[in-house]
């Protein structure tokens, strides 16, 4: 929907802050928390996530969970379009798919008065397996982006940084979801430098700039005995224990996030020109204290 109160975007403000943050919810509604929170830490960037593409019941590529603008675009906040793509899609028939998403991406952004939109950015777990046909739809995207004077970027997970790197402008190392939720053990599923570490080696020679973004979210799992159950994501999941469950609770410290950085910016100081965290969530802003942020977005 179109809100009258908007600032045009071919003349709104926004800043060049190093520090950004994801907005991963299906209704783009910040309270006056996160609106706080943005303004206190100098926050200039949100990656916030306009749809997923997936596969329907009839075998199509469609657009899922998009995402509903119920509020305006935060004075002084850059917005990067994101798109997260199912990697089974990249098995069907995707003629034309490039050409469709940069569409309906441009099209929320004008409808939405989004902008002015300086970049798009396209998340996919893609495997080995995966890449050629990824990578194609990327340099097809990157074609019909540039007509428009617009970048494009891509989420890099760890496993990724083995591969070539994609045809992108840029890329945001994902460093959260580094370990097996599924697997019970000491190691942090969310982040754990021991997981980290292996590659690390990888970093120095991958040719392709840089940035880094942590997590600010918390996971509670059940287990029954040492098999995964699920994670729980309210109250009604964490009492739903059978004889033998145990619910772990995984978070992670700024010292975690602060120790990860310091070692993955040795080997790339580019990771340090810009920090992001996922995600924006009144209910996760108080895991720190104000300096704890200001330790981890230090530049």
């Amino acid at each position: 929907m179109v809100l009258s109160s908007c600032t045009p975007a071919a003349t709104r403000r926004v800043t060049s802050s190093p520090r950004a943050m994801y907005y991963w919810r299906t209704t783009f509604e910040p309270d006056s928390a996160e609106l706080a929170f943005l303004r206190q830490h100098h926050i200039g960037r949100l990656y916030l996530r306009y749809f997923d593409v997936a596969i329907n019941e009839q075998h199509q590529v469609v657009p899922v969970g998009t995402c509903t603008f119920a509020a305006q675009q935060p004075d002084g906040v850059e917005v990067v379009p994101t798109v997260f793509i199912v990697e089974n899609c990249l098995w069907q028939k995707t003629a034309g798919l490039a050409a469709k998403i940069v569409k309906r991406v441009l099209q929320m952004s004008e409808t939405n008065d989004i902008g002015p939109v300086k970049e798009v950015q396209i998340d996919c777990d893609y495997t080995l397996r995966s890449r050629e046909r990824f990578y194609d739809l990327l340099q097809q995207m990157r074609t019909e982006l540039r007509k428009h004077g617009i970048a494009l970027s891509a989420t890099i997970r760890l496993h990724q940084l083995r591969m070539p790197p994609p045809p992108v402008d840029e890329g945001v190392l994902m460093l959260y979801n580094t370990g097996d939720v599924t697997r019970r053990s000491d190691h942090n599923p969310i982040l754990d430098m021991r997981d980290v570490a292996p590659y690390m080696r990888y970093l120095s020679d991958y040719q392709l700039p840089l940035t880094a973004a942590y997590p600010l979210f918390e996971w509670k799992v059940m287990f029954h005995h040492d098999t995964f159950r699920h994670i729980a994501y309210n109250s009604v999941d964490e009492q739903c224990k059978l004889k033998g469950d145990t619910l772990i609770h995984w978070q992670c410290t700024a010292d975690d996030i602060v120790r990860v950085k310091e070692a993955v910016e040795k080997e790339r100081k580019d990771l340090g020109s810009r920090v992001t965290l996922y995600h924006l969530d009144h209910q996760l802003l108080n895991h720190f204290k104000k300096e704890d942020y200001e330790k981890i977005f230090d530049e």
